[in-house]
């Protein structure tokens, strides 16, 4: 019987991962207010080594400043939070095992947009800096194309000459891999 090269290597090199995600605050952060955030998160990932995955992806987080009081429009800010990761992560999937395990980096861009500027800022603010992740994910399948796991990405963005965001995402994934 005759594998497909991916198969007798012992991984499949596309993933496509979909989740949720919680957003917090880190560090010295003056741009951001508010409490912790909920989101989503979509990835595609290619892997031309065992060990290598060149990943790109989107977190979106609904409403990271908030109402400052329920129900109040004045002070909702009804502001969106988009973040794209780029970047590169080492891969330690052992042979025969569901588990894998990943670390890396890589760039990102982060765009904060708000829908009423008469609440706190004006207007939102952009920039692009750089992010680091951990991830871990189990195969709930045999074969390893359905997983379920967990990522951590730290986001360092600077979007202007003084302030900086530092965030924090967490939350779970499932991954489909195929050839």
């Amino acid at each position: 019987m005759l594998l497909p090269a991916c198969l007798a290597q012992g991984y499949l090199p596309h993933d496509l991962s979909a989740g949720f995600r919680y957003e917090v605050k880190v560090g010295q952060n003056s741009y951001y207010l508010g409490g912790y955030s909920p989101g989503y998160a979509v990835k595609y990932s290619y892997r031309p080594r065992r060990w290598l995955a060149l990943e790109a992806g989107m977190e979106q987080i609904v409403r990271p400043i908030g109402a400052a009081i329920c129900c109040e429009y004045a002070t909702n800010a009804d502001d969106e939070l988009f973040l794209v990761p780029f970047g590169a992560r080492y891969v330690w999937e052992p042979e025969g095992r569901r588990i894998r395990l990943s670390v890396g980096g890589g760039g990102a861009y982060l765009n904060h947009t708000i829908g009423n500027e008469a609440c706190c800022y004006s207007g939102g603010a952009s920039g692009w800096g750089g992010q680091f992740v951990a991830a871990g994910d189990y195969g709930i399948t045999r074969s390893g194309r359905l997983r379920a796991g967990i990522t951590v990405r730290y986001y360092y963005v600077p979007v202007s000459p003084y302030v900086n965001a530092r965030l924090l995402t967490v939350g779970p994934d499932f991954t489909f891999s195929f050839r």
